[in-house]
């Protein structure tokens, strides 16, 4: 099958999609003087992409500064470090190469750098984005959604507090997603972030927010990731899995910048906040089918669009809750998922 390189505008953004779509990147880039780039510590020299970047500003003889300490559910500390290094730099643009972690982080540095202030500002509302220096999100997952959203994430050490926050101007001026890099993703990881995608889908589909459109991109993510998971766990290296994947994790995160997400992801950042090594996509699956018994009662005709895929004997009926319940968790286990909020430390 051909897969197609494409873009889509969403937001703000510009979304490269597809086979060579990094190359993208040429145009934009020589806009810039001085670039500041953000990744974590392995996945972005793993999967080759640092190297492509790097290639790409030699090639324009552009400077750049690399912090390279982003971690799982990014604090305000971390943010206000990587934002100070920025300033001081005197960045003109952000390139972002990772996940979610690194994309919201990259978020909030483009903003603070222009705006001032620290991240604990904009999450308490104490300030308002005006304007961000630009941000190219190179996206290493198919999960977060980070790449096509105005959202970021991040936990306020002192109260233990995982926050969002929402701005226009947080939308990347550029995204690449780019399906090969996502061929080394371990296997943890490519579960985590799928279920991320699939309970976007959920949730956006089922808000008070939500929307005919919002349903549509949400069915869409839901039977793609039901269909090309699978496969992709059991051949890493499939390049036509991940393309799939990786466009059901960018439509589900189109789809909650519009119909946003409730139940399931509230609850997760509470866990989270106090437990940062619970990867996000965990905290999700542990908690999701318990929540799905009582979204499924309450929107049942919705709930039966998504969940049809996963277990076509559903019926969009209130008393088929704890049947989709029990649908969702044999389908987390048939992927190999089986953890428990005690295999983090929490105790009733």
């Amino acid at each position: 099958m051909v897969l197609h390189k494409f873009m889509v505008r969403t937001g703000r953004t510009r979304v490269y999609f597809g086979p060579e779509s990094m190359s993208e990147l040429n145009e934009w880039i020589k806009n810039f003087d001085r670039v500041f780039i953000i990744t974590g510590k392995k996945s972005a020299k793993i999967t080759g992409a640092l190297d492509d970047v790097l290639s790409i500003l030699s090639n324009h003889n552009i400077k750049y500064e690399l912090f390279d300490k982003v971690f799982p559910n990014p604090t305000a500390s971390l943010v206000n470090e990587a934002s100070e290094h920025a300033w001081r730099f005197g960045a003109d643009a952000v390139i972002a190469i990772g996940g979610g972690s690194v994309i919201d982080t990259a978020k909030l540095v483009s903003i603070i750098v222009k705006c001032g202030g620290r991240a604990e500002d904009y999450v308490r509302s104490v300030r308002k984005a005006f304007d961000s220096i630009p941000l190219a999100a190179i996206n290493l997952t198919h999960g977060t959604g980070s790449e096509v959203d105005r959202y970021a994430v991040v936990t306020i050490e002192e109260t233990h507090e995982k926050v969002g926050v929402a701005s226009e101007y947080m939308y990347p001026s550029i995204s690449i997603d780019e399906p090969k890099y996502l061929t080394t993703l371990p296997r943890n990881q490519t579960v985590y972030t799928a279920l991320d995608a699939f309970y976007h889908a959920i949730e956006s589909a089922t808000s008070n927010a939500s929307s005919p459109y919002t349903l549509m991109l949400s069915e869409e993510a839901v039977r793609l990731i039901v269909k090309w998971l699978p496969i992709a766990l059991n051949e890493p290296k499939n390049i036509e899995a991940r393309y799939w994947l990786l466009y059901a994790s960018m439509i589900a995160g189109i789809s909650i910048d519009h119909g946003r997400t409730h139940i399931v992801h509230a609850v997760e950042h509470a866990l989270s906040g106090l437990k940062p090594r619970l990867a996000h996509g965990a905290g999700l699956a542990i908690i999701g089918p318990q929540a799905i018994k009582y979204i499924y009662e309450s929107v049942p005709d919705r709930m039966y669009r998504l969940l049809r895929h996963i277990d076509p004997e559903l019926e969009p009926k209130s008393e088929h809750a704890d049947k989709a319940a029990k649908a969702i968790t044999k389908f987390q286990q048939s992927i190999g998922f089986s953890e428990k909020l005690r295999d983090y430390g929490f105790r009733k």
